[in-house]
């Protein structure tokens, strides 16, 4: 987004409780605090004329404290705050979802007082953590009582924890829609998004996904229903299981999403630009045409070895190399990704190895 913004000349201020972090480094002005300290984050605001995320799991006692600035100040933020507490309690996220008549795997909200109550969810399910979970991060999954007794035993050492219970979905395949909406109400995607996964974690997403047109365009409708809802300004990046030829909802991150990382080398606007487009009132594009693409991500694992791949593969003008700038390559971190300006059937099988 920082790269974007430069280029049409935004000046950017990142606030994070992290100093030297890939926004400073890719040059923005950087305030270190905590989300907790009011007074820092009121100077960070002062200085800006619209503020955007980059990540939703900001504590919720921060959000209401952004909102109540922006009544005050007359300061844009988008997406709104409201979106972000969605996102970020699985249950709130889940609980939307049917609201708007959509289809999502069946859910229970387990906590202590309920922990024996019956669920009504057959097995195996999935137990998430209500909050700040990613990338398989706060989840277990448990296949008989057994299981869910010895889950129980362990996992409420304060009493207050609360899990959500999420039916197991024998899915056929996964995908997202990247969508952005614009101020003026008008949204624009790129359809469907094959994605793969491994150990919890996207490995590839392929652009345009393999499916058919009927439900490319189901999900986008899906997901301008939901943008819509939410009063939604910005790139949105929501997550489907396919079953049977149908749609499940899984979930949706209030900003742009690694399943859009293709975008940046698609021919077309990049979700990230999109998002600075729609977040500063800018024009609605004209013309909207992105080619087919795919995307590896860059894990920490034998990152040395990663890298040196990708620069064998850059040879070709085909593959565009975006890396992170993160400090420390731990197992299982996204420290970048590659991208192939292409068709699928005509990637190089090292792609896959990274």
């Amino acid at each position: 987004m920082i790269q974007e913004a430069n280029l049409l000349a935004f000046d950017v201020i990142c606030y994070s409780p992290d100093s030297n972090s890939p926004s400073k480094k890719a040059g923005a002005l950087e305030i270190t605090g905590e989300y907790s300290d009011h007074n820092k984050l009121s100077d960070f605001l002062s200085r800006i004329n619209v503020l955007s995320f980059e990540f939703e799991n900001i504590p919720s006692v921060t959000l209401d404290f952004l909102e109540e600035y922006s009544l005050k100040n007359k300061l844009s933020i988008y997406p709104p705050p409201s979106a972000l507490k969605i996102a970020q309690d699985r249950f709130l996220e889940k609980s939307h979802f049917l609201t708007l008549g959509l289809k999502t795997p069946k859910f229970y909200h387990l906590t202590k007082d309920n922990a024996n109550d019956s669920v009504s969810i057959p097995f195996p399910w999935i137990i998430k953590t209500l909050r700040f979970g990613y990338d398989g991060k706060g989840q277990a999954k448990v296949t008989n009582d057994s299981e869910f007794s010895k889950f129980k035993s362990s996992h409420f050492p304060t009493g207050k924890e609360e899990y959500l219970i999420e039916e197991v979905i024998s899915f056929d395949l996964e995908i997202s829609v990247i969508l952005c909406r614009f101020s003026n109400g008008e949204s624009i995607s790129y359809g469907a998004i094959e994605n793969i996964h491994k150990n919890h974690i996207l490995d590839v997403s392929i652009f345009p996904a393999r499916i058919s047109e009927d439900l490319k365009r189901k999900a986008v409708s899906i997901t301008k229903t939901l943008a819509d809802s939410l009063s939604y300004i910005g790139t949105i990046g929501v997550e489907f299981f396919v079953k049977d030829g149908d749609l499940y909802l899984n979930e949706f991150a209030p900003r742009p999403h690694n399943s859009g990382h293709f975008s940046q080398d698609s021919e077309s606007f990049s979700q990230f630009l999109l998002h600075i487009l729609a977040i500063t009132n800018q024009k609605f594009p004209t013309r909207f045409n992105p080619a087919p693409t795919v995307m590896k991500n860059i894990l920490g694992h034998e990152y040395g070895e990663s890298l040196k791949k990708c620069f064998e593969l850059v040879s070709d003008d085909r593959y565009h190399l975006h890396l992170y700038s993160k400090e420390d390559p731990r197992v299982g971190r996204k420290m970048g990704h590659i991208n192939f300006s292409g068709n699928f059937e005509d990637v190089n099988p090292l792609f896959f190895t990274i």
